[in-house]
């Protein structure tokens, strides 16, 4: 059966998904660990924190409202552009994990993308520190990597999520 509509994947994506469907064995549970580092359901609370040090211990009131647009844009974009664009969730191998609406674009992705680097921004100009990049890197890496692995996510749903996420830290 040939596959190329939006809907059932494209052939190489749905061969990707097959391929990265492997024991990790140890590693597993990372994976299921890692797309929270990826969620509004940590990010928002860490912004919050962030923000509130932010204008309270530093008196840094811009970072402070660049660092609470991020947050606001990217957890409007995400389900906004679910809306529109409902695209059903890869059925080529057991999902697992944490996963809901529809699955175009990644949420994670989106709020990965511009929030992590948005905090590690934040964090440079505060305090000259440069150590969270190095850190941010990898864990954005195998966070993205993780909605693929854990079959929720079509790649092309994370290259969407990631487009998205970097256009709008972009524009920010």
């Amino acid at each position: 059966m040939a596959y190329g509509d939006w809907n059932q994947g494209l052939a190489w994506e749905r061969d990707l998904l097959r391929a990265v469907n492997v024991d990790l064995g140890i590693l597993d549970p990372l994976m299921l660990l890692m797309p929270w580092l990826g969620t509004n359901i940590t990010l928002l609370p860490v912004s919050i924190a962030t923000v509130v040090w932010l204008v309270f211990v530093h008196r840094r009131y811009h970072e402070a409202v660049y660092l609470a647009v991020v947050q606001a844009g990217s957890n409007t974009l995400n389900p906004l552009v679910k809306f529109f664009l409902d695209r059903e969730r890869p059925d080529v191998i057991p999902r697992r994990g944490w996963y809901d609406w529809a699955a175009y674009p990644s949420g994670h992705a989106i709020a990965s993308t511009a929030m992590l680097v948005t905090l590690c921004i934040v964090l440079h100009r505060v305090k000259g520190w440069r150590w969270q990049f190095y850190v941010m890197a990898p864990l954005w890496i195998v966070s993205l990597f993780s909605r693929i692995y854990l079959g929720v996510h079509w790649p092309t749903d994370v290259l969407g999520g990631l487009a998205i996420g970097g256009t709008w830290l972009l524009f920010t």
